[in-house]
């Protein structure tokens, strides 16, 4: 899946788990890390753009480096460095890592139908313990457009009643700011309804 799906999905676990700011950071982050073994593509093109000899870091190396168990303890390991101490948010942390790669188990095919994205889960050790889904759905199959949709619809949702959106990782004042606009545009919404049915009879 899209990384901005990854992100939505662990915002909404550490939205709904915890209220520390530095644990939250931890659970997304958690939640898109697995795709740091394909910042090879980078590399990868600009070796094409510059005529240089081609790479294939990033099909070589995506889904093998980091996501796995490897990846996860890894992850674990800095958040715990970072200054997340508590067991559960680690646990959450854990478990957001994890939530990324059952996301690209079942939603993460290429265009053609054999073109499936496998887990390689022991790696960068190992290619055993290697799985993969016969019924995974392409990368932007409309599964994972409407996946995407619900989540922004709950991440609506949740800003506005508890008053936290994921901008809040980056800034308080930009979260604040976004808040504020999304329960104007609620209560926008209900007035306007409330217009067009006008006074009970």
């Amino acid at each position: 899946m899209s990384p901005i799906t990854h992100l939505l999905a662990s915002w909404a676990v550490a939205e709904g788990c915890t209220s520390n700011k530095r644990e939250r950071l931890w659970i997304c982050l958690a939640g898109v890390a697995p795709d740091v073994d394909g910042l090879g593509i980078a590399v990868d093109l600009t070796n094409e753009m510059l005529g240089r000899a081609p790479t294939q870091f990033y099909p070589h190396y995506h889904h093998f480096l980091f996501h796995g168990i490897f990846g996860a303890l890894v992850t674990v390991a800095i958040a715990r460095a970072a200054g997340v101490r508590r067991l559960w948010a680690l646990v959450l942390v854990f478990l957001s890592f994890h939530l990324h790669l059952l996301c690209d188990f079942v939603g993460a095919r290429g265009p053609d139908w054999y073109d499936y994205w496998v887990i390689h889960y022991l790696g960068p050790f190992t290619y055993a313990g290697t799985f993969w889904w016969s019924h995974q759905w392409p990368l932007n199959g409309w599964q994972n457009f409407l996946i995407t949709i619900a989540l922004v619809a709950w991440t609506f949702a949740r800003t506005i009643r508890n008053g936290a959106s994921p901008m809040s990782l980056v800034s308080q004042k930009w979260d604040s700011t976004l808040v504020c606009t999304l329960r104007q545009w609620r209560l926008q919404i209900q007035a306007a309804r409330k217009r067009n049915i006008g006074p009970a009879t």
